[in-house]
């Protein structure tokens, strides 16, 4: 074989390989199928809690900074490592669940009930959980945050999941350093406007489907449902930010911290959750809200 043969050749694997590479890369992951990857590590969270028990569960499934509340913010590897493995028999389900357009962030929520152990017929308790996943560097999928609510014993089977997934051919407009100012604007006017009423600073930036979680009370979903319940346990409210984080694509975020409320009743203070969703037009709008009140002082 000749050396200009042998050239050629070479050139050739190098171009066959640069276009096996090239559609490698071009066959990414897309939205959709990244919200059923999430979805299905959640289900794996689940099975493993139903094998191995809740506390190997979650830290199996916790991401190493991960985020629970008891009832503060707090390290959820350390929380749940100081935990004694007590046969609790924790059952939940996804309902819901949506992700960025990069598909490395996205959040979901469910129906979640409790019993001291499997051979007991009654539950000691109902509620809905909220958890925000992360794509690790690995690959996996990681719960970056996670909260919940207890509700009364529901009347209804959970529906079907919901899974919803953008079109990640879209952008939100100006990019990231764009995405974070608008993003933190759009936290500062609702700050500014529930110091006066919360009721009408959510709805004032609410997504048409927003979530509202408060203890005692099921869920709503959309306006009217939300406008309801946060007449009901709202009031002039206060802000302090303690973190949060933001898809790479720059169209989903989330913030939690303190709260402290004046209300006909009295005062109240407590921790917060609220996830954020940017448009194609880079507008923010809170698709969940989650708010828990601190133990009363005895």
């Amino acid at each position: 074989m000749t050396g200009n043969n042998q050239m050629q050749m070479r050139r050739s694997s190098l171009s066959l390989l640069y276009v096996l590479l090239t559609c490698v890369v071009a066959r990414a992951e897309t939205p959709a199928e990244a919200v059923r990857a999430m979805v299905d590590a959640e289900r794996k969270f689940y099975q493993t809690g139903q094998e191995q028990g809740t506390r190997a569960a979650f830290l199996a499934f916790l991401a190493d900074d991960a985020i629970v509340f008891q009832p503060g913010p707090v390290s959820g590897k350390e929380a749940w490592s100081k935990r004694t493995e007590n046969g609790l028999d924790l059952i939940w389900e996804p309902t819901f669940a949506a992700i960025a357009r990069s598909g490395d962030f996205g959040y979901d929520t469910g129906p979640a009930k409790w019993r001291a152990n499997k051979k007991d017929e009654k539950f000691l308790g109902h509620g809905q959980f909220v958890s925000i996943w992360k794509k690790q560097k690995d690959g996996s999928w990681k719960v970056a945050l996670d909260c919940g609510i207890e509700n009364p014993e529901p009347a209804n089977k959970p529906g079907p999941l919901r899974a919803v997934a953008p079109d990640n051919r879209a952008k939100v407009a100006g990019g990231l350093e764009t995405a974070r100012k608008n993003l933190r604007a759009a936290q500062q006017k609702f700050a500014d406007a529930a110091k006066a009423d919360l009721c009408a600073a959510a709805l004032a930036v609410a997504a048409d489907e927003v979530r509202v979680y408060r203890d005692g009370h099921f869920p709503s979903v959309g306006k009217d449902a939300a406008r309801s319940l946060l007449n009901e346990t709202g009031g002039k409210l206060s802000f302090e930010s303690l973190g949060g984080d933001m898809s790479q694509s720059a169209d989903l975020a989330y913030a939690y911290g303190k709260y402290s409320s004046v209300r006909d009743k009295g005062t109240e203070q407590g921790h917060y959750l609220q996830i954020w969703q940017a448009d194609a037009a880079g507008e923010w709008k809170l698709v969940l809200d989650w708010q828990q009140a601190l133990p009363a002082e005895k």
